[in-house]
């Protein structure tokens, strides 16, 4: 009987230990880091397919499971350059659940880069961006592959920093788009955002401005980085881009 007793009250030791084990996972997911990967190429050469990211969610401020209150005031301003997290505006009850809830496990999350904050006045002609009449894009000289298409490398000053961002080298959709773009306002609440990859990015140029609510936190961290599309088994773990940070 007392060989019984102990196997049971084992048995409910470690249900409780791997109970706590979550709630403080789960605590630390929802209020400090969470954990992302990246599915699409509308981030390169930033972000590449397979790379395993952590975004802190506290710097901008926490918010309550479905709602723009805040559990957390955030202590750091949304700024042009970061790389950030957000619930697409367009998924399926992001009006009635802006964050994605407590989880998100069925929440559409997106990854780009902001561009233009609230206020600002930006304007989008071909490859160029003015950001209220100021010119912050310039061609380089370099040039980036994806797939052996050729892209060409510009630099958007974004906040004094310089950012990467490529173009395919020729006539091609998002072109088309920018060229056709013309003048907007970021409205107060709201982020303009773009993939750094241009012509392969469904962005605010497509479906408009990413509410503040939406924002879920910031990308900091390369933590891990593995390549599903590799050719030799030495190259199935990006080794090089793990524990980068995100710029």
């Amino acid at each position: 009987m007392d060989t019984k007793n102990n196997k049971m009250s084992k048995f409910f030791s470690t249900i409780k230990s791997l109970l706590f084990a979550l709630i403080v996972a789960l605590f630390i997911r929802y209020i400090f880091i969470q954990p992302f990967k990246i599915p699409s190429k509308s981030m390169y050469p930033t972000l590449l397919v397979g790379d395993q990211i952590l975004v802190d969610r506290i710097s901008y401020g926490v918010g309550f499971p479905c709602s723009s209150s805040k559990i957390i005031e955030g202590f750091k301003e949304i700024k042009r350059g970061d790389v950030v997290v957000f619930r697409f505006p367009e998924d399926r009850n992001s009006k009635d659940c802006p964050n994605g809830g407590f989880i998100g496990i069925s929440s559409v999350y997106y990854i780009k880069r902001v561009v233009a904050v609230p206020g600002d006045i930006l304007t989008i002609k071909s490859n160029k961006i003015y950001i209220n009449g100021s010119l912050i894009s310039n061609q380089t000289n370099r040039s980036y592959f994806i797939d052996g298409v050729k892209h060409l490398v510009y630099e958007n000053i974004l906040s004094d920093s310089k950012k990467e961002v490529i173009y395919k080298d020729g006539e091609t959709l998002g072109n088309d788009i920018d060229k056709a773009f013309g003048t907007v306002v970021v409205p107060e609440g709201s982020y303009f955002v773009l993939g750094d990859n241009r012509d392969n990015s469904r962005d605010s140029r497509f479906w408009g401005f990413v509410p503040r609510e939406n924002i879920v936190g910031k990308a900091f961290l390369i933590h891990f980085s593995w390549n599903n599309n590799f050719k030799n088994v030495k190259d199935i773990l990006r080794t090089r881009r793990f524990f980068n940070t995100i710029n």
